[in-house]
C-alpha cells in the first residue's frame, strides 16, 4: 500500500510539471492536503499506542497479581508489623527465667 502511495505521489508530481503553473499550484495543494493527512494519521497512531501502552501495563498488573509477584506497601508493612511482633515475643521468652524441671530417677522413691 505504501509503494502506491509514494508512486501515487509521483505520478501527481508528474502531471503537475506538464500542467504548468495549473499543476503546480494542485501539486502543492496536494502536498498540503497530504501533510494533513499525515498529522492526522499522527495523531491516532500517538492515540493507539498510548491506549495499547495503557492495556498492556494492565494487563501485566493482573499477571502480577495473579502470580502474587510483586507486593504492594500495604503488603510490605503488613509483614514488618508481624516480624516485629515475633522479634519482641521472642525477646520475652529469652528474658523469661526457665521453669525447674522435677526429674525423677529411676528406682527412688519418696
Amino acid at each position: 500500500m505504501y509503494d502506491k502511495i509514494w508512486l501515487a505521489g509521483l505520478g501527481a508530481y508528474g502531471r503537475s510539471e506538464k500542467l504548468g503553473k495549473e499543476g503546480v499550484k494542485l501539486f502543492d495543494e496536494l502536498v498540503d492536503e497530504g501533510s494533513e493527512v499525515r498529522d492526522r494519521a499522527s495523531e491516532k497512531l500517538e492515540d493507539i499506542k498510548h491506549k495499547a501502552k495503557e492495556k498492556i501495563q494492565s494487563n501485566i498488573g493482573k499477571i502480577k497479581e495473579m502470580l502474587a509477584i510483586a507486593p504492594d506497601d500495604s503488603d510490605i508493612k503488613a509483614l514488618s508489623l508481624q516480624v516485629e511482633e515475633l522479634s519482641a515475643a521472642v525477646n520475652a521468652l529469652a528474658m523469661k527465667p526457665a521453669a525447674p524441671t522435677t526429674k525423677k530417677v529411676a528406682g527412688t522413691r519418696k
